[in-house]
C-alpha cells in the first residue's frame, strides 16, 4: 500500500531532515514547496519576483522571509510536510489526499485551488494505441509512484480492464520515472507511453514527435496545502498567504505574457538548462490558473486512488478544507 510507503518515508525524512527543519513555534520563516513545472505557475511567478526584487508574497507577509524549496513530484513533498520541513506546498491532489488519509486527516489542510488541466497522456507518434484496451504489454511512465499522474494512469487502464499491480507488472506496465528522465527514454523507444503534466507534455511533443492521446483540460492538477498545526498556530498569516496566492493569480491570468517569461527563466535555473519561452507558451495552452477549490474533482481522485489499489479509507473530504479568518489588517494593493 502507498500509506505504508508514506509512514515509512515520513518517519526517515523527520529523522534525515531534522537538523535544517525548525521548530514548530519559529514563525519568523514561511517554508513552501512546490515542482519545477509551468503547473506551479504561481510558485515560479512568485520566485522570479522575489528573486528580482519585488517579492509578491512578501509584501502580504511583512517581516517574514518566505523560503522555496522545490520536488520531483508530489510525495517528496508531502513527507517534507510530515517532517516538517515545509509549512505549505504546491501539489497534485493525489498526494494531498494520501497525506490526508495517512494522517487520519490530522496532518494537511487545503487552502485553495492552483491549475486545472497541463497533463496529458502520450504515445509514440504513429502508434497502434487508440484506447485503453491496447496498452497490453505496454510501458507507461508517470513523475512518481502515487503522484496526480500516477493515479490517473492506473484508474484509466483499469477502466479499460487491464490489470495493474502497484509494482509495475499485471497487463500493462506502469513505471515511475522522473520527468527529466522520461523524455531520453522515451526517445530511445525504452517506453510506450508517459503521462505527465508541462512543460514535459510539449517538450514530448517537440523533442520526440510523441503524440497527445489523452487529455483532460478541467482536471485538478495542483492545489495549495499547508500543515494543519502552522494554520492553527498562525491564523492571521496563513490567510495572507492565501489571499497573496488569490491576488498573484489574477495577475498572472491578466498579465500571460509576463508571467510566462517569469516561468520561462525560473525553469532554466531550477533544470540548470535554458528553458526555451515558446516551450512555455505552448504549455500555457493547456493549464487553467485558478483559486477553485474543484472538490468533485478531488473526490474522483480518491475512488480512481482507491481502484488503483493506492489508498484504504479516506475522512470525510470536507474536513480537509481549511477554515481561515479574513486578514485583519490592510494589505498593501499590487500593481
Amino acid at each position: 500500500m502507498i500509506c505504508a510507503l508514506f509512514r515509512i518515508s515520513a518517519f526517515l525524512c523527520c529523522i534525515l531532515m531534522a537538523a535544517c527543519s525548525q521548530d514548530e513555534g519559529d514563525t519568523e520563516t514561511l517554508r513552501i514547496g512546490h515542482f519545477p513545472n509551468v503547473t506551479h505557475v504561481q510558485a515560479l511567478v512568485a520566485r522570479s519576483m522575489a528573486r528580482n526584487g519585488d517579492g509578491w508574497f512578501e509584501k502580504y507577509l511583512p517581516g517574514i522571509k518566505i523560503e522555496w524549496y522545490s520536488f520531483n513530484a508530489g510525495p517528496s513533498a508531502m513527507e517534507a510536510i510530515f517532517g516538517k520541513t515545509i509549512d505549505a506546498s504546491y501539489v497534485g491532489p493525489s498526494p494531498a489526499i494520501n497525506a490526508y488519509a495517512i494522517s487520519r486527516g490530522r496532518e494537511v489542510r487545503l487552502l485553495s485551488g492552483a491549475v486545472d488541466g497541463g497533463a496529458a497522456l502520450l504515445v509514440h507518434d504513429g502508434a497502434s494505441m487508440k484506447s485503453g484496451r491496447d496498452f497490453s504489454g505496454k510501458t507507461v511512465a508517470t513523475p512518481q509512484l502515487g503522484n496526480t499522474q500516477d493515479i490517473s494512469a492506473r484508474a484509466w487502464l483499469k477502466r479499460a480492464g487491464l490489470h495493474i499491480t502497484r509494482e509495475g507488472g499485471g497487463d500493462a506496465h506502469v513505471t515511475p520515472t522522473s520527468n527529466s528522465m522520461q523524455l531520453p527514454l522515451f526517445q530511445r523507444g525504452d517506453l510506450d507511453a508517459v503521462w505527465t503534466v508541462e512543460p514535459w507534455v510539449s517538450r514530448l511533443e517537440r523533442e520526440a514527435g510523441a503524440r497527445v492521446l489523452v487529455e483532460d483540460t478541467a482536471v485538478v492538477t495542483t492545489v495549495l496545502v499547508a500543515r494543519e498545526a502552522w494554520l492553527r498556530e498562525n491564523p492571521e498569516r496563513a490567510a495572507r498567504l492565501v489571499k497573496a496566492h488569490e491576488d498573484l493569480t489574477q495577475w498572472i491570468l491578466d498579465h500571460p505574457r509576463e508571467a510566462q517569461k517569469m516561468v520561462a527563466d525560473e525553469l532554466s535555473l531550477l533544470m540548470r538548462s535554458p528553458m526555451d519561452p515558446s516551450l512555455v507558451e505552448t504549455s500555457w495552452k493547456r493549464l487553467k490558473p485558478t483559486t477553485n477549490l474543484n472538490m468533485k474533482g478531488m473526490e474522483q481522485f480518491v475512488r480512481d486512488a482507491q481502484s488503483a489499489g493506492l489508498l484504504g479509507r479516506v475522512p470525510p473530504l470536507d474536513g480537509m478544507k481549511a477554515r481561515l479568518p479574513s486578514p485583519s489588517s490592510q494589505i498593501p494593493s499590487q500593481p
